[in-house]
Order: structure tokens, then sequence, then C-alpha cells
């Protein structure tokens, strides 16, 4: 072979060419360039969200943060993840979760700002942060009609539209249209026996019972082409969408519930047949590197039962699969006295 071969006509063995692989791509991580919220906007973000917690001057929450919490014997876990390409760009992280606790319940929401949108980060952080204290404050002034079944999805709809009007405010009081805080927003609240969802957007949610049963109760609507979304909040129309994927069920036999922004149900898709291995990855550890959905694992010891389950669950959201490169956020909710069974993968 003469030094002029160019590697595409490398032979191999058996004398035949051989095109070489692409080269990886080299992801870097870059901190924001922006400010998180432009510093003439902060009194209008108190206003309509009072108490977000912004990551404006803090690296490692602009990357990553999570919380979790435990009450009543349920365990919440969530924990955001700013996706490789965002963190080679030096974009913001345009996901956001919250949980909160109150006396006989909970509630938690995930959020995946619209990428199209400026300032999708801040309508994502808005809708989790009112949606989820607009619910704990209805079902807190509800607790005189605990055994109501309807409770949970009143208090969910009223959260939902706290959230609307909130970024709606937002939006007129800083000059900016609607469609710069396009948010998808997927909110879960309980109340003694009974758990409620409800959805706008993309994302997923699960069910897992204690029989091993996987139930997926809401979707985004179907839309012409794969991962187009037909409703964002605050857009007309939404806030009605949000209100009617309204589902509530019974939570005695629940040992788990999921919720997800596209950028962990993607890569494990379908979410139905996946979200039970997800699941038992999180309770007991990997014991394959590659998953069935082809997800490469890059925590592969338990994360609910590690020392610190918020640093694990941010470990394990940077897992790999090609062309998966999202920002991630994942809420896990436990019932700790019905078990998931072991034979469950």
């Amino acid at each position: 072979m003469s030094d002029e071969t160019s590697a595409a006509e490398t032979p191999d063995r058996l004398g035949l060419p051989v095109t070489p692989e692409p080269p990886r791509p080299f992801w870097t991580v870059t901190p924001p360039s922006v400010p998180w919220c432009p510093a003439e906007w902060s009194a209008h973000l108190d206003a309509v969200a009072p108490g977000l917690v912004r990551p404006d001057h803090s690296e490692p929450v602009a990357d990553a943060t999570g919380m979790r919490a435990a009450r009543d014997g349920w365990s919440l876990l969530v924990a955001s993840r700013r996706g490789r390409l965002h963190a080679h760009r030096g974009d913001h992280r345009e996901d956001a979760g919250q949980v909160l606790l109150f006396d006989h319940g909970w509630c938690a929401a995930v959020a995946d700002g619209a990428g199209s949108a400026t300032y999708s980060r801040l309508g994502a952080s808005i809708a989790t942060h009112v949606a989820t204290h607009a619910v704990r404050e209805a079902l807190r002034h509800g607790l005189a009609d605990r055994a109501e079944p309807a409770l949970p999805g009143r208090a969910l709809a009223s959260g939902a539209t706290a959230a609307n009007h909130a970024l709606r405010e937002f939006a007129t009081r800083c000059g900016l249209a609607l469609r710069d805080l396009r948010t998808t927003l997927l909110v879960a609240a309980r109340h003694g026996d009974r758990v409620g969802l409800l959805q706008v957007g993309d994302g997923a949610s699960a069910f897992l019972d204690a029989d091993g049963t996987v139930s997926q109760p809401l979707s985004g609507p179907l839309t012409e082409f794969s991962g187009e979304v037909a409703h964002f909040l605050p857009d007309d129309g939404a806030i009605e969408q949000l209100v009617q994927s309204l589902v509530v069920r019974d939570a005695t036999h629940c040992a788990a519930l999921i919720l997800a922004t596209d950028g962990v149900e993607d890569p494990w898709y379908p979410f139905t047949r996946h979200a039970g291995p997800l699941y038992t990855q999180l309770l007991r550890g990997v014991s394959e590197s590659v998953s069935q959905a082809g997800v490469t694992s890059s925590h592969r010891a338990p994360v609910i039962s590690a020392p610190d389950p918020v640093h694990a669950l941010i470990e394990w959201l940077a897992f790999e699969k090609r062309g998966e490169n999202d920002d991630r956020t994942l809420c896990v909710i436990r019932q700790d006295a019905v078990s998931w069974p072991a034979g469950r993968a």
C-alpha cells in the first residue's frame, strides 16, 4: 500500500476496503453565558413565583439540581440534569422539577421548556413552582373534606390554572410574547388514598403496582409528526387541555409513580414497556451496562438506597444513548409499604 492510500481505502485482512468509524463527538461543559433571569425582571419573578430558587449565581445548580422528601409512608425524589447539548453550547437547563409535602399528601411536577422559546427555562420553573404550591394550598384548605374522592382532582385543576395565570402575568409584566415562555407540564398529587395526574405537552408518567403491572394513564395528544407537541403552557387552549387530561385513581396498591420529561422518556421509549426496568435499576442497581432499551448506564449502584439519593439520581441521569442529548428530569414517588416484585426487570 502506497503512502497516498486514504484511510477510507485501508484494506482489512481479506483485502477489502474498510470505511473507518466517524470520531465520537467531543462534548464540553460550559457554564451558561447569560443570566438565568435578567436582572430587570427579578421583581416580576418574585411577584408571580415567590420563593422560587434561581440558579443565577450557582454553576452546580445551573448544571443539575434535585431534592427529596418523605412523609406518611411516601418517599419522593426528583432530579434535573442539563443535557449534553446545552452544556456544550453554554445554554441554560430548560427542564425543571419540584416536590412538596403537606398533611395527608404530597404534590410533584416536572416540566420541559420548549427549545424554540427564548425564556422557556423561566416558563418551566415558574410552572412547576406555582403549580405545586397552588395544589398544596388547595389541599390544605380542603382538609375538612379529606374523604372527598374528587379532592385531588380539584386541587390539580386549581394548580394548573394558577401556573397558567402566573406565566401570563409574568409575560405581561416583562413585555414578552406568551410563546417566549412555552413549557410542558406534568403534575401529580396525593391526598389520602387518592392520586391524581394531569399533563400538557410531552413527557411521561407511569404507575407501577404491587402485582407488577405498569400503566401509563396520560400521554400528549397525537400529532402528525413524532416529537411534535400540540400544546404548551401558556398558549391559548393549553389550560383546557391540561385540565381535561385529569386522571384520579386509588393509591392503595401503587408501589411507585414515575414522572419524566421527554429527555428521559425518549431514550426509554416505549415508556410503558421500559418504566418497570427503569424503576428496577433505581431500586436495585444495574447488572448489565446496557439496558433492554439500549441505554448505557453511567451509575450502576442502587439510587433509591444510596447515601445521597439526589446525587445518585443526578449521576444516573448521565446515561448514554446515541442521539439523546436533551435535558433530563425524573421524579420517582414510592409508597414505602408497597413492594415492587423482585422478579420484575
